[in-house]
């Protein structure tokens, strides 16, 4: 089962910072996730949030903003901000990266960047609720796993409306999100913990999904998906797995 930490030790950490990278790989992950944005002159960094206020107190987007000034600004006032460049650089294949694609136009330029670096790609894992960036990461490097992401709040779209209709139908969801997993090409299925019980788990298992479980923090909790059999866990609290 692989141990994912969450924009690497987010528990003990600022979230997507270098420093939590560190931390994640001190306390024995096999991959770190974390979340790119795009700048507005096109660099990809890992930020979580399309807006910069929670993290940095400056109001604006990140998509508003050039490279040089997303440098300029601090995490919880201590972190810079990085560069996917940079992350690779400290994480240095020691470990597997997940990296989430948050928006819509990135999955090109991310995958350009791992190129440049001459990352191993069998070391990524390229995930996102945008079913078409999956798509397109498949087309260009066939050889880096990809997760689709069910269900996250970024994608205010036919999917979100679908995915809301599923919730709804709650004896259905099983089978649309089979149906929305296949549609999407990707290798594993990254879903919050909260979807999955044993029968489910089943389900997926015999239809061939392999499945991620985010985020899960309670050791009960990891206990209990552990004995489910899923394929990885990713948690603000590496050490807990």
């Amino acid at each position: 089962m692989l141990k994912i930490g969450h924009r690497g030790a987010k528990a003990y950490a600022p979230e997507n910072t270098i420093a939590s990278f560190k931390k994640a790989v001190e306390l024995g992950v096999d991959m770190v996730e974390f979340d790119i944005m795009i700048t507005k002159d096109k660099y990809p960094v890992v930020f979580h949030d399309s807006r910069l206020r929670r993290l940095t107190k400056k109001f604006g987007r990140v998509s508003h903003q050039t490279l040089a000034e997303v440098k300029g600004l601090r995490v919880d006032e201590t972190e810079t901000i990085p560069t996917l460049a940079e992350v690779l650089a400290v994480i240095n294949g020691r470990i597997g990266i997940d990296i989430e694609l948050k928006v819509r136009g990135s999955a090109q330029i991310v995958v350009q960047t791992l190129r440049d670096y001459k990352i191993d790609l069998s070391t990524v894992m390229v995930s996102s609720n945008h079913p078409g960036e999956i798509k397109i990461v498949k087309s260009l490097e066939p050889d880096i796993t990809t997760a689709l992401i069910f269900r996250a709040g970024n994608a205010i779209n036919i999917w979100f409306v679908m995915d809301f209709a599923a919730m709804m139908i709650l004896p259905l969801t099983k089978y649309y999100i089979s149906w929305v997993f296949k549609h999407s090409q990707a290798d594993y299925l990254n879903i919050n913990h909260r979807f999955l019980n044993k029968r489910k788990v089943a389900l997926f298992k015999r239809r061939g999904i392999k499945i991620c479980a985010w985020t899960v923090n309670s050791p009960k909790k990891i206990e209990y998906l552990k004995n489910l059999g899923i394929d990885g866990i990713i948690t603000n609290y590496p050490d807990r797995l």
